[in-house]
């Protein structure tokens, strides 16, 4: 009877006890708790490098604004990496209407907009009056250009040709005559071509060089109303062109034409953003405004563009990479730029403030 009582205590006793387990289990048990709280499903790579490629204009763009307002000045910033950015996106963004790619990319392109129209208007605010039209310089045009090509690869004019030919009246020496002028007028035809070629290239440098006076005064105007006119007029007349073809009269040929047109030119445009920040370091010769910040973002966007491209994005054509590495190869170059004048150029002066 005592036994069994005895054994009755300990079981109620056990039962009204806590049961004893042991640290790795309390630990065990509470872990898939930890991890929902601070890693929850949604959070994973994919949706990071989506997010970092969407919203890095903010940071890189953003630090050049605060930049501008802390100085006061725009001096050694290009408002054409504005007009580039800017039409780029918009028409990536009208390409999106026809042929839909990664929403991410169509997300990064509106938050560039955004960052693009505020850094558009620090800048118009605080711009120096060396960038005013009136104080540029003038470039050659390119009639005068061609002309004075013409003449530097034709010397001898076709009236001397044929005083030559007709004054000669030995028939072999007028046979090899002809050869040889035949011969020499293809040379020169070759150099001509080729100058011309190099007369392209060099307007083409030009137009994106902020120091010299474009056709129409381009995204150089002194009224600054102008500058906001024409990105509505162009965003409208892109949308509607757009719209209409794609959407409403659903042409399939003259849209697949359309697309990629728009794609191509928005990719091109994009990829030329350094160009204006090359022509003012071979100008100025030193680093002088040149905001390091801005050429490390650059390089950082670029890599991890290119690394979504590779490995995260969907449905991408070919040109996105092409332009993609064409982009950061110049951005490399401005990398050299920066070293050059501020190590190695013998005049260069050094700014601790460059950053």
């Amino acid at each position: 009877m005592e036994a069994t009582t005895t054994s009755s205590i300990a079981t109620a006793v056990a039962s009204s006890s806590p049961a004893v387990t042991a640290p790795n289990d309390i630990i065990s048990s509470y872990l898939p708790r930890v991890d929902q709280f601070y890693i929850p499903e949604w959070l994973t790579m994919q949706f990071i490098a989506n997010n970092l490629i969407s919203f890095t204009p903010l940071f890189s763009y953003g630090t050049t604004i605060i930049s501008i307002e802390k100085s006061k000045t725009a001096l050694g910033f290009s408002i054409d990496i504005c007009a580039t950015m800017l039409i780029a996106s918009i028409l990536r963004v009208s390409y999106y209407l026809i042929t839909p790619y990664e929403i991410t990319l169509l997300r990064q392109a509106l938050v560039m907009i955004f960052i693009q129209l505020m850094l558009l208007n620090t800048s118009l605010k605080y711009r120096p009056d060396e960038y005013k039209y009136q104080n540029l310089k003038n470039v050659e045009s390119f009639i005068d250009l061609i002309k004075e090509v013409w003449y530097e690869s034709f010397e001898m004019s076709f009236e001397e040709v044929k005083t030559k030919h007709n004054n000669n009246n030995n028939d072999d020496a007028t046979f090899n005559d002809k050869g040889k002028v035949l011969s020499d007028m293809f040379q020169k035809s070759l150099n001509f071509s080729y100058k011309c070629l190099l007369v392209f290239i060099y307007k083409f440098l030009k137009f994106f060089d902020p120091s010299f006076k474009r056709f129409g005064s381009f995204w150089q105007w002194n009224n600054t109303k102008v500058f906001w006119r024409f990105l509505i007029i162009f965003t409208l007349i892109q949308m509607i062109v757009t719209f209409s073809i794609s959407k409403i009269l659903n042409w399939s040929s003259l849209e697949q034409f359309l697309g990629s047109t728009i794609g191509s030119l928005g990719l091109f445009i994009e990829s030329l953003l350094p160009l204006p920040q090359i022509a003012i370091l071979y100008k100025l010769k030193s680093i002088q405004g040149f905001k390091l910040i801005l050429l490390v973002s650059w390089l950082c966007g670029d890599t991890l563009k290119i690394t979504y491209l590779i490995f995260g994005a969907k449905n991408i054509s070919i040109l996105f990479f092409l332009f993609a590495f064409f982009q950061m190869s110049l951005d490399f170059y401005i990398g050299g730029q920066y070293v050059y004048y501020k190590y190695y150029y013998k005049d260069h002066d050094n700014y601790d403030d460059e950053i």
